[in-house]
């Protein structure tokens, strides 16, 4: 739900325009994902930046798996490991098994063979209709900070909703600088969730 993100150069696929970098994405475009049933391929529109800082330094864990496919990502933001089960990627570890797109286009779980940490610059997280896609390959969520994919998307509705029923953001498109001021209400509101209830609702 809070600041979940990717390094620019990761690369996702979109319908009209190709393989693209993440810091070159225009919102209303299409990006390629894996349906819930039975992991084939599908396109979920990107409605809006949930955190976009394009010279903010942080540190990035990098996941490589054992066909080569590598991914930055921050350690709190989820990604699907064995059984397509949302998991914070600062919790991978070498053995575990990670979901990824096949060549053919369909789910599959590839072995991580190495974790490291990285500094870089930038720092992109796209929000989906669906709340996941494949960056670099790999099946990843839109959230961060809470363990529950299915609550993390849920809390997300009005949002969805708003930017299906409002199109005057589409007039000039231009890209916000920061956190979504939507996340950043909803985190402040987590944050003084008594822990036993932030508990309850992760379960």
């Amino acid at each position: 739900m809070g600041c979940c993100c990717f390094a620019g150069d990761v690369l996702v696929n979109t319908k009209s325009g190709g393989v693209k970098r993440m810091d070159q994405l225009i919102r209303g475009e299409e990006i390629l994902t894996l349906s819930k049933a039975g992991g084939a391929p599908k396109y979920t529109q990107f409605y809006t930046w949930i955190h976009r800082e394009v010279d903010r330094e942080t540190e990035f864990v990098v996941i490589k798996t054992n066909t080569g496919k590598m991914l930055k990502i921050t350690g709190d933001h989820l990604l699907f490991g064995e059984g397509r089960v949302a998991m914070r990627a600062g919790m991978v570890k070498n053995g575990d098994k990670i979901c990824t797109i096949s060549r053919d286009g369909t789910l599959v779980e590839e072995i991580v063979i190495d974790v490291s940490m990285e500094m870089l610059t930038g720092v992109y997280a796209p929000f989906t209709m669906s709340g996941d896609f494949i960056a670099n390959g790999f099946l990843v969520a839109c959230y961060s900070d809470i363990d529950n994919f299915d609550v993390a998307h849920a809390s997300m509705l009005p949002l969805r909703m708003f930017h299906k029923l409002d199109k005057s953001w589409k007039k000039g498109n231009k890209n916000q600088e920061g956190l979504h001021i939507y996340a950043r209400n909803l985190m402040k509101i987590w944050e003084n969730l008594p822990s036993r209830v932030q508990t309850a609702i992760q379960k």
